[in-house]
């Protein structure tokens, strides 16, 4: 009976660690895949970075370089880019040097302004 119950608990941690998540990233991927719009910026698995000219049934259009389109499958899609939201956008911190201060022979500290770079 022990045995039983310690085999029935490693089925039980296995779905739970391994066939769970996995079936949940699978329903992301074919939701994402589905709701898939022209106008969208997406990478396929091979690495191509495009935006979406064209979506039918099961293949889309895909604009990439200097008016290059290719046709895709839907299954092909391994990320949809999000789009993004002016409200959302961060502004960038300016970087800006350290102040230097160099010493003269004689023995004076000169000031030397800084410098601020976008």
């Amino acid at each position: 009976m022990y045995q039983i119950v310690m085999i029935g608990g490693i089925f039980a941690i296995m779905y739970f660690m391994m066939i769970r998540p996995q079936k949940k990233r699978q329903q992301e991927l074919s939701l994402m895949r589905e709701n898939l719009a022209v106008g969208d910026k997406v990478v396929t698995i091979g690495a191509i970075v495009g935006k979406v000219t064209k979506v039918k049934d099961d293949e889309f259009h895909l604009l990439s370089a200097d008016k290059t389109t290719l046709v895709f499958k839907k299954s092909a899609i391994a990320l949809v880019e999000p789009k993004s939201n002016p409200a959302q956008a961060t502004v960038e911190p300016v970087e800006v040097e350290a102040e230097a201060v160099t010493e003269r022979p004689d023995g004076v500290i000169n000031d030397q302004e800084t410098e601020i770079k976008e």
